[in-house]
């Protein structure tokens, strides 16, 4: 402890990052030769008396300490004994090099991967938005099989469908959920009409079955409009954060999930952020395609490659799963389940100016996740946790000052701004996603892409901004409140947001404002803001400081220890941003040798 505190002050005295490491897959972490004897972040004095030969763990613990951060566990006996065998301490050494290589290699890299991208992103789950277990991102109807004792014993019929067991409406599909096999759906699920009927407020209206199994609308093509339910209790396989196969568990993880992907692949860590790929089962995958054909993207009905096992055999997957496994968390190109999350990255559209609507935003990693975006379900606090966890951002309160009187916006008046003024200008980038309604089996709630889509039902004439139903609830009456013009938030003018109401939603940083001291490109959405902690070298200093954490035991101290920290990143960035490389080079560094 002495020797690693003595170096963090060494080294705040200006060690700078000068030279360039080594490449994979044994970067060096050594600081330039004028810092003196660096080891890692800690720099030996002679007048400690300790020898920085004589001062490395002994190989039994160098293994220990290797494997319970590379698997999570100690050696066993098996291990321990090889290592004993090994011979003399030159060789026990290399056996631990060895250890290390295969484990870097194996599952448990993997398992490590997600579990440490589940503390550091810490996603929640979906929050009920009813009664449980109501949650909403599945946007289909829940299916359950008819008991033996009714006209069609072993069918699946809607929930609450009057007698639908005992209907002669019947249809033979193939399901979505069970490829190869074949199933039969009574009652309304059968329904292949291109209206129905459906009750609002208590009454029956007439409605379009545009491939929503609303009301009387059957489950569609493969019964992709509706989820089968297994157990007694409607819902709940799917809500339970103990079921690991659970669509909602399994949305929450998705960012964790994609974390350990790249890792796992020796992907760039900035696709966790900026790529337009993700990571799925084919639960996870449903609630995307239900998104698109929400939005009006009924091609997306017939379309099978997220669910049929031949079309994503081939798929990279997680190396815990087999390749045609549906909970195999499997590699998609996320605007090929729901196009209006584009693959497209230089996306920019400003509402004061351009006519046409918007064709989706840009996807982003993690930040168009729908756990993500549902987790956090307004885009402040989207915004504020993007900050603290992507660009390791500390949003404290202030102390003793004193600031202009609060009237209307948070970013420039009263205490607030403080952290607003911090927060906005990122989650400017976020508003374009909220949910409306409560869920009922899944279906009820809608998730609005406002603006978004020419022929989308995601758009709005000036009423909802009267606050009369159906615009009285939420999200309506958070965007009557917050979004409001001649704001950070909302840099539109009064005149503007009366003459088109949806400039409200701009979602892109204008040039004067800043973020990081980055000025955006105009990208809009979350890729915007992955653009600009990118640029602002915020993102790779985060991602350093959390492997450094699950490596070392530590945080880098930023104040004390910027060269080390700046020579981390630069063995983060030369080895092309991937994970693997910096965890070897961790481990390799006399740091992590000597225990500090």
């Amino acid at each position: 402890m002495r020797i690693a505190l003595l170096g963090s002050l060494l080294l705040g005295a200006g060690c700078g990052g000068a030279g360039a490491p080594s490449s994979f897959p044994t970067p060096t972490l050594s600081l330039p030769a004028d810092c003196g004897d660096a080891v890692g972040g800690a720099t030996l004095d002679a007048s400690t008396g300790l020898d920085p030969v004589d001062d490395l763990l002994e190989p039994g613990r160098l293994l220990r300490r290797a494997a319970l951060v590379l698997r999570g566990l100690p050696p066993d006996d098996d291990e321990l004994e090889a290592l004993d065998a090994a011979g003399d301490d030159d060789a026990q050494r290399a056996f631990v090099s060895a250890f290390v290589d295969d484990a870097l290699q194996s599952p448990v890299f993997y398992k490590a991967m997600f579990e440490l991208g589940s503390e550091w992103l810490h996603i929640p789950l979906i929050p009920p938005t009813a009664d449980e277990p109501e949650y909403g991102a599945q946007q289909q109807r829940s299916v359950q099989v008819c008991d033996v004792t009714t006209l069609n014993p072993g069918a699946w019929a809607k929930i609450r469908d009057g007698d639908a067991c005992n209907s002669t409406q019947v249809l033979e599909v193939e399901p979505w959920w069970a490829p190869g096999t074949s199933v039969t759906l009574v009652g309304s699920a059968a329904s292949t009409s291109d209206d129905g009927v459906d009750l609002v407020e208590g009454n029956e209206v007439e409605v379009p079955c545009r491939g929503g199994p609303r009301g009387t609308c059957g489950c569609g093509p493969h019964a992709v409009r509706c989820h089968p339910d297994f157990e007694t209790f409607a819902g709940y396989e799917s809500f339970v954060s103990f079921n690991a196969d659970g669509q909602r568990r399994q949305l929450a993880e998705e960012p964790a999930r994609l974390f350990a992907h790249l890792a796992w692949f020796d992907r760039p860590l900035t696709e966790l952020i900026a790529g337009h790929i993700s990571v799925g089962t084919t639960n996870v995958q449903a609630a995307y395609v239900m998104q698109g054909i929400e939005g009006g993207r009924l091609d997306l009905l017939d379309d099978d490659s997220w669910w049929r096992t031949l079309r994503f055999v081939d798929a990279a997957h997680d190396p815990l799963h087999d390749g045609g496994d549906a909970n195999a968390w499997r590699e998609f190109d996320v605007s090929a389940r729901n196009p209006f999350l584009l693959a497209a990255r230089d996306t920019t559209f400003d509402p004061r100016v351009d006519v046409v609507a918007l064709p989706g935003v840009p996807a982003a990693g993690m930040l168009t996740s729908l756990g993500f975006l549902n987790g956090y379900p307004r885009e402040r606090l989207r915004a504020a946790r993007a900050l603290e966890a992507l660009a390791c951002e500390s949003l404290d309160p202030p102390q003793g000052l004193v600031f202009n009187a609060y009237r209307r916006d948070p970013a420039s008046e009263g205490s607030c701004q403080h952290c607003h003024r911090r927060i906005d200008p990122a989650a400017i980038h976020f508003k374009r996603w909220a949910k409306a309604g409560s869920a009922f089996e899944g279906f009820g709630a809608t998730y609005l892409m406002p603006g978004v889509g020419a022929d989308s039902p995601w758009h709005f004439e000036p009423s909802w901004r009267g606050g009369v139903y159906p615009f009285d609830g939420e999200p309506f009456a958070h965007w009557n409140r917050w979004y409001a013009p001649e704001t950070r938030l909302t840099p539109v003018t009064t005149a503007q947001a009366a003459q088109n109401p949806e400039v409200l939603f701009i979602d892109f940083l204008p040039p004067d404002q800043t973020l990081l001291g980055q000025t955006s490109d105009g990208t809009v959405g979350p890729l915007g803001y992955a653009k600009l902690i990118i640029d602002a070298g915020a993102f790779d200093r985060c991602v350093v400081r959390q492997l450094h954490k699950a490596v070392i035991g530590r945080d880098v101290d930023v104040a004390l220890e910027a060269g080390y920290l700046d020579r981390l990143v630069q063995v983060f960035v030369d080895s092309d941003r991937r994970v693997r490389p910096l965890v070897r080079a961790l481990i390799d560094s006399d740091i992590f040798r000597r225990g500090l």
